[in-house]
Order: structure tokens, then sequence, then C-alpha cells
């Protein structure tokens, strides 16, 4: 997927907002260059502790494992801050060409999307091994409206519009599931990736989500393909 570079910024938003974007970006950045060379440190005096210990007296085990949860924490939160930094490297026109740029267009990710009467199509990560698959459609209620056999090793599939009956179903907002199975179990079942168009991006417990025309929220993240 490969975006245009732009200088666009969010919608009302000013030159000095998007400085100021820019500014956070820095603030993200530092922050993260101070947390990956604590984890450095932390993982230098750590290595040195093992190698230079008295082997009549070893580290105790309780204190081992809690010098180990640390180091998983303080690995955890070096995590976090990169993806902070592509975070706000897209909300400042950075390495993508800014969020802005992605309103009226098409994300794909798992959810619900739009029905209004034209096929809809539906990528699914197929599994080895299964014996059956089936499509699950469901309303915005999550009642089930069709259920459709596919190839178990499709990864590209279309909804047709029509519901259990062979009638067409009601224009509106439809989820999907592709339910695999191994004989009569059923091993696994995963949400159907659709396309629906941003109409708004906003913060959400700090974080920026895409708010789609069938009324989803979607993280960054989650995003396969934008068109």
């Amino acid at each position: 997927m490969e975006l245009a570079p732009t200088t666009s910024v969010l919608p009302g938003a000013s030159k000095s907002t998007a400085s100021g974007a820019g500014a956070d970006t820095g603030s993200l950045t530092n922050g993260a260059n101070e947390m990956a060379g604590d984890f450095e440190t932390f993982l230098t005096l750590l290595t040195t502790q093992l190698r230079n210990q008295d082997p009549l007296k070893p580290m105790e085990s309780t204190e081992f494992v809690a010098q180990l949860a640390s180091f998983s924490a303080v690995e955890q939160q070096v995590r976090a801050n990169d993806k902070l930094d592509v975070i706000a490297a897209a909300l400042g026109g950075g390495a993508t060409d800014g969020l802005a740029a992605w309103i009226g267009k098409d994300v794909r990710a798992p959810g619900k999307g739009t029905y209004a009467g034209v096929p809809m199509e539906v990528a699914v990560t197929p599994l080895a091994d299964v014996d059956q698959a089936v499509l699950v459609v469901r309303n915005d209620f999550g009642q089930v409206v069709a259920r459709r056999t596919v190839e178990p090793d499709a990864a590209n599939l279309v909804w047709d519009g029509t519901d259990t009956s062979g009638r067409q179903a009601a224009a509106g907002v439809y989820s999907f599931a592709l339910d695999s199975y191994k004989g009569e179990e059923m091993v696994d079942s995963q949400a159907g990736q659709v396309f629906s168009t941003v109409s708004e991006v906003r913060f959400k417990d700090g974080a920026p989500v895409l708010l789609t025309d069938a009324g989803a929220e979607i993280a960054l993240a989650d995003v396969t393909a934008l068109r």
C-alpha cells in the first residue's frame, strides 16, 4: 500500500496545529530513544550480573524472576513507544501522507461494511487442512441472514447480497465471518475483512481511530488495504 506524499492536516487544523503535531512527534521520538537506552542499559546490567555471580552462591530464583519480569516490562514499553512514533508520524504527515488524506477513501479491515445492492468483497485468511469453510453473514443486529459454503482455500470471497432464502437482502450494515470445520467440529472462526469508507478521524483513549460510513471504529493497525 503506497500513499502519495501530501501536506494535508486534519479538517479545521491550522498550520500551527500541524507544527504542533511535529513537535509532539519529536517528543515521542526522544522519549522512545531514552526508553530504548534504558532498555539496553538494563540488559547490559543483567547479563553482567549473571556473568559475574558467585557460582557457589547463585542469585536467588525469586530475585531472578523479578528481574526478568522487569526486563519484559521495559521491552513492552519500548515496543509501545515505537508504535506511538508511527502514529505520530501519520498525524503529522511524516512517513505517510497524513490521516486527513484517508477521509473519503475506502479501507479494508475486519468489521462491518455497508451493503447497497452491489456484491461485497470479503477477504479472509484460509486455514490449511480443513474440510469445509462457511461464510456467515450477519446484519447490524447480529442476526445471521446468510450462510454460504465456500472453497476452504479461498482468500477472496464475494457475497452477492442474497439471504438464506435466496431473496435480496435489504440495504444496510453487515458483518462477515469465516467458520472453518474439520469433520463436524468448527476449529476456527475469523472476522471477514471488508472495505468501508472513512468518514472521520478522531482520537480515542489517546490513539487515532478511523470512523467509517458503516459506523465502525477501526484501529490503524487493523487496516490491510487502502483504495
